[in-house]
């Protein structure tokens, strides 16, 4: 703990005055392209079953520019079915996948396309099969529940030249989740308070030492394996905002 906290204080320290100096504004980056990532969620009525399916979108770069980039993603049905889609694409504001099912015997492939605007995407799917095909309305939003954000985030905090790469690992029991903050082998914090609210994800560490008020409420909107945000501090009354970004290890969701 007092390793922890000393390591905390010092960058704290370090940046601190930098921010207080100049009045900073804190507003995340619009993105210019559509980046799809993050899970998309929709309710569908079948031969009389109320349905709610979700597809787990993942926009990555894979080249050497930022035009190089693949869309993978999982489709998951309410029945518990998972299949990872094909043939996945972004093209301007559109996103279209597909995948191959097997529906009471028979092999249908669904093909999915629709406009994105914010969280909201509009579109239709294509199901065909040996007998024929359809087109059905395709309405989905993108949400952030508290399945969506288990897993190990890297942080990347740069403050001023000081980067600090600490780790929040977070965890689920039912739908209450539980977060550890690491720092290097040494720094491990258990019990950090960890909640999702209206699609954000919130962690706060809030600790004292030697009568010292050591806080970093950290907030941000994940998406997908991506999150990006604002960290409000408080070191023994001195408080400010930065910013910082995470990745999600993909193999611990």
């Amino acid at each position: 703990m007092r390793l922890f906290i000393a390591r905390f204080a010092t960058v704290l320290v370090g940046f601190f005055s930098l921010l207080l100096a100049v009045e900073t504004s804190v507003a995340q980056e619009s993105s210019v392209k559509l980046d799809p990532s993050g899970t998309w969620r929709w309710e569908y009525d079948l031969d009389g079953t109320h349905n709610k399916d979700l597809v787990r979108l993942d926009f990555n770069a894979v080249g050497k520019t930022s035009a190089d980039k693949e869309l993978k993603g999982t489709y998951e049905s309410s029945s518990g079915r998972k299949v990872a889609i094909e043939n996945g694409k972004v093209d301007g504001g559109k996103v279209s996948f597909q995948f191959k099912i097997n529906y009471q015997g028979m092999d249908v492939k669904l093909e999915f396309e629709g406009t994105v605007k914010d969280d909201a995407l509009n579109g239709t799917v294509h199901a065909s099969t040996s007998e024929g095909s359809r087109d059905l309305p395709w309405t989905a939003n993108r949400t952030v529940e508290a399945e969506d954000v288990v897993g190990t985030w890297k942080m990347r905090i740069d403050a001023g030249g000081n980067v600090l790469e600490p780790e929040i690992v977070i965890s689920r029991d039912g739908q209450t989740l539980k977060g550890k903050y690491k720092s290097g082998t040494e720094v491990e914090l258990d019990g950090v308070e960890v909640k999702v609210v209206k699609n954000e994800l919130k962690f706060l560490i809030d600790t004292s030492y030697q009568g010292t008020k050591i806080k970093a409420d950290y907030r941000g909107r994940p998406y997908g394996n991506k999150v990006r945000g604002t960290i409000d501090y408080d070191l023994g009354g001195n408080a400010g905002t930065i910013d910082f970004s995470g990745t999600r290890s993909v193999d611990t969701k």
